[in-house]
């Protein structure tokens, strides 16, 4: 549903009940009625030659009159509608939103059920040591759920300044009401190197997202159950807004997110590999 400004339609609405209230619940409003519908009689109570005729007046007063209070209770009853629809337009708003949040939740449920938290996360190969700069060969992956392993998702390459270089992890703590086991459930995501030259403000990013989505949590279609490609998409992103957003991620069912790094002093062509714990954070091996 648009957002709509509804102080548009409602201060006209209110203005017109006003109006009404003061015409037909208030003695000075029904002496102003009166006067105006008598007005209205009396010209067109004339006959042909412009003279003022009781046969004529008579007529007009019932014909008038009829008229004035047959629409009036009609004008009234369409305030009235109009009046309702807009009082409960809030509510009806305020229901929406909570059945969108409820399927929300229930999404990410079942996007946590794709989602296995003990999984590898990251290969790093370092493939060059030169003027003090290290280049690692990052191989990033994807728990997929209906193959049972892990699956490579995309490899990039990463350059920093130092001897000594610190991978950083985004860890998400979700609640255990979300989780069928009831156990705490930790979500790690890769997001930036930084080393003993480099400190932590400048580091390099390596959360590579595409479409929104960080390569450690790509999935296709053929790799999910329970959600299709476009809700656990949308899941992704709104996990990745929370990060940024405290109140935001609670709404979401994050209850903690931190930041864990592991150290890595390299040596040249040697397999370095990061998995998440599920429970505890993340591990080197």
């Amino acid at each position: 549903m648009n957002n709509i400004d509804l102080s548009k339609i409602t201060k006209p609405v209110e203005s017109l009940i006003g109006i009404f209230k003061f015409l037909f619940f208030t003695l000075w409003g029904w002496i102003i009625v009166i006067f105006i519908l008598f007005i209205v009689i009396i010209a067109n109570s004339k006959n042909e030659k412009g003279y003022f005729s009781f046969l004529k007046f008579s007529s007009s007063l019932f014909e008038k009159g009829f008229f004035f209070f047959s629409n009036l209770f009609q004008f009234f009853a369409g305030l009235i509608i109009v009046w309702i629809l807009i009082s409960i337009q809030p509510l009806l708003k305020d229901i929406q939103e909570m059945v969108s949040l409820y399927k929300d939740i229930r999404n990410l449920e079942m996007a946590l059920k794709n989602l296995k938290s003990e999984r590898k996360l990251l290969e790093i190969i370092p493939v060059s040591f030169e003027d003090n700069e290290m280049v690692f060969k990052i191989k990033y992956f994807a728990y997929s759920p209906l193959k049972g392993e892990d699956i490579e998702t995309g490899e990039r390459e990463c350059k920093i300044y130092g001897r000594k270089a610190y991978f950083d992890f985004i860890v998400l703590n979700f609640d255990y009401a979300l989780i069928e086991s009831g156990k705490s459930i930790n979500i790690a995501i890769p997001y930036l190197v930084f080393s003993d030259t480099i400190p932590f403000e400048n580091g390099v990013n390596i959360l590579y997202e595409m479409e929104g989505i960080p390569l450690s949590l790509k999935l296709d279609e053929g790799d999910l159950f329970l959600l299709n490609e476009v809700d656990y998409k949308s899941v992704i992103k709104k996990i990745m807004l929370a990060v940024k957003d405290k109140s935001f991620a609670r709404k979401t069912g994050i209850r903690t997110y931190y930041s864990e790094a592991i150290g890595i002093s390299p040596v040249l062509k040697k397999k370095y590999t990061i998995y998440s714990t599920g429970t505890g954070g993340i591990l080197l091996k």
